[in-house]
């Protein structure tokens, strides 16, 4: 499996300081909702420490992802300015930078650059993600019309 860069590789040491200084951390406990589908979310925030699972829709059984230190979260709502699209809670204790929309998007206007490292890091975080659910997908589909042929 490729390895996944996280948005943190992409982005200058500088860049890493003004995040760390600009951003909140958060301690969550297992089980926590940080983000709710359907919510609009004013920040996004860079997992430190931990485990978090994304779930699709308001259904907390249907787990379709996971993420862990380096990794964004709420960056579609961010870019889209919309309301989120899944629900993320914590799998175990975990440390989250909480950095608000306002906070980035007034460093992006004081430093284009940052911005397109910042946008570069999300693109990328992005496209891997959809790549994982593209081969989840696939999986399932093959898995289908395999079960065409059973005999049941």
């Amino acid at each position: 499996m490729a390895k996944l860069v996280t948005i943190l590789e992409v982005l200058s040491d500088e860049d890493i300081q003004w995040l760390l200084s600009a951003g909140v951390e958060e301690r969550i406990e297992p089980d926590t909702v940080v983000i709710k589908a359907g919510e609009y979310i004013s920040s996004i925030y860079i997992v430190l420490e931990g485990t978090l699972g994304i779930y699709l829709s308001q259904s907390e059984d249907k787990l379709i992802n996971t993420v862990g230190a380096g990794e964004i979260l709420g960056e579609m709502s961010y870019l889209e300015d919309n309301p989120t699209s899944a629900t993320v809670i914590s799998q175990e204790p975990a440390v989250l930078l909480n950095i608000s929309r306002d906070a980035l998007d007034n460093r992006i206007g004081e430093d284009p650059d940052f911005g397109r490292r910042l946008y570069k890091g999300i693109g990328i975080a992005v496209s891997q993600r959809l790549r994982q659910t593209l081969a989840r997908v696939d999986y399932m589909l093959e898995m289908m019309e395999r079960a065409k042929t059973w005999q049941i």
